[in-house]
């Protein structure tokens, strides 16, 4: 996938239902249950990357690297990747100027030792690419990992100490700031809330996208009220890796996310009605944009999906 944008990924998650049931069959080879795995986590562009193993039909184990991304709908896997791999798929589809195919036999795939699980209907061939990042994004991607298949375990996110880290349930040890976070049950997606002005906001934890997006009523109000604060049309600076469209970037001096302040950061718009509306529907509660890459780099993020909690640290304490 090219361009990126919030709404085309959502709709992946419901993408399966339009494939034949014929093509719904395959499962995957049963692995040892690890507790958990510890592997290098690349920051690149604001994103966050890790490698993956896939156990080809031969027996060989074929290296790839992966976006994570909690707001991604479907397990995204490139065309080249797929065709090594061996992967056979059914009939494809479009969606927002990409094409995609159902797989028919899911892929064996490992976070270090860890077995992910993966559903046929949602594991998805991007036809005619060979990255799954914006072509604005540096570096590139052989695929994403989405929110449906993150939200079966406990994740670490750890951006200072370059670290990701997939645990079952129930196994690790919490630290740092504890939060609520809703999690929706189709879609996988976590909610978070930050305050700004005094006034509460529900954000989508996005780290697939490199900017932080709101709607663009939100940005229209907070420019309204602060002239002061610095605002520019379309994507600028940083804001110019997220891929897809941009109304307008606006810098806020501040927020608070619970006990951590957050310093000045930039927030891209989008129409109104797709974070309030579209994405609304597939979350836990109603949300008015997403958190992302350009201020969860800064931080230790555990996102807890079992229990709906999210724990966060400065700095990596």
């Amino acid at each position: 996938m090219r361009i990126r944008t919030l709404a085309a990924l959502a709709a992946l998650a419901t993408a399966a239902v339009l494939i034949p049931a014929a093509a719904r069959v395959g499962a995957q080879a049963v692995a040892p249950v690890v507790a958990q795995a510890t592997v290098p986590l690349i920051v690149e562009g604001n994103r966050p990357f890790i490698e993956l193993s896939f156990h080809k039909p031969d027996g060989s184990v074929r290296k790839a690297r992966f976006l994570i991304d909690t707001g991604g709908g479907g397990f995204l896997i490139t065309e080249p990747l797929a065709r090594d791999l061996g992967l056979r798929w059914g009939a494809t589809t479009h969606e927002e100027g990409s094409e995609f195919a159902v797989v028919i036999d899911a892929p064996q795939v490992d976070v270090g030792n860890f077995r992910l699980k993966l559903n046929p209907q949602r594991t998805l061939v991007v036809i005619g690419t060979s990255s799954t990042l914006p072509r604005t994004a540096p570096g590139h991607a052989d695929g994403t990992i989405p929110g449906h298949v993150l939200a079966q375990y406990d994740l670490v996110f750890d951006y200072p100490g370059k670290q990701f880290t997939i645990a079952q349930p129930h196994v690790l040890t919490h630290r740092g700031m504890e939060r609520p976070m809703p999690v929706s049950k189709a879609a996988g997606f976590p909610r978070t809330e930050i305050v700004v002005n005094d006034t509460t906001y529900g954000l989508l934890i996005d780290t697939g996208a490199s900017n932080t997006m709101v709607s663009e009523v939100a940005l229209k109000a907070w420019g309204g009220s602060h002239p002061d604060w610095p605002r520019y049309p379309g994507a600028y600076g940083d804001a110019a890796m997220l891929g897809g469209q941009a109304l307008e970037t606006l810098f806020l001096p501040g927020a608070e996310w619970g006990s951590i302040h957050l310093a000045k950061f930039g927030v891209v718009s989008q129409h109104a009605g797709v974070f309030e509306r579209y994405m609304s529907e597939m979350m836990a509660a109603p949300i008015i944009g997403s958190l992302a890459g350009n201020v969860l780099k800064s931080y230790r993020i555990e996102l807890d999906y079992p229990d709906q909690r999210l724990y966060v640290s400065e700095g990596g304490r």
